[in-house]
């Protein structure tokens, strides 16, 4: 046990003289946790600390249905701007439920049959839209629906 004081005591003097030659980095040492403890505390103080409640991130008249406010215009009006630009309104895949959906919907809209375009899969059309031809109306593919029709 005398030992083991002794061998402590040693230590501590030898790290109490390098404190004492070392001044700078002694109080750097001290200063520095000091400084940034205070910039911690700083930085704490100005957050807000307030615990809100939870609320839902979709909340009433976030979303406008389509032709129900003066900001929509109508689908049917939006078919019509499509129409006069000559612009189409893409669909994939090129299935029977994406036909039925498309001959539904065309029973009220009667004008998405002339600006519908059905592709193959995603990925041609991923291919279409990558390719110059993207924005001109010349493909006329959904006729494949009158064809199949008959």
């Amino acid at each position: 046990m005398g030992r083991s004081r002794r061998q402590l005591r040693a230590m501590l003097r030898k790290n109490w003289l390098l404190k004492i030659r070392h001044p700078f980095a002694t109080f750097a040492e001290i200063l520095l946790p000091t400084v940034v403890m205070l910039m911690l505390i700083g930085i704490r103080s100005r957050a807000d600390t307030q615990i809100h409640p939870v609320q839902a991130y979709i909340r009433k008249g976030m979303f406008l249905e389509v032709g129900k406010s003066e900001i929509s215009p109508s689908f049917d009006s939006f078919l019509k701007l499509l129409f006069m630009n000559g612009e189409h309104l893409a669909f994939a895949p090129d299935t029977n439920d994406t036909m039925k959906m498309l001959e539904v919907l065309s029973w009220k809209f009667p004008l998405l049959k002339m600006i519908g375009t059905i592709y193959k899969d995603e990925a041609d059309l991923e291919n279409y839209i990558r390719s110059e031809l993207y924005g001109v109306n010349d493909q006329g593919t959904y006729q494949i629906l009158e064809s199949r029709e008959q």
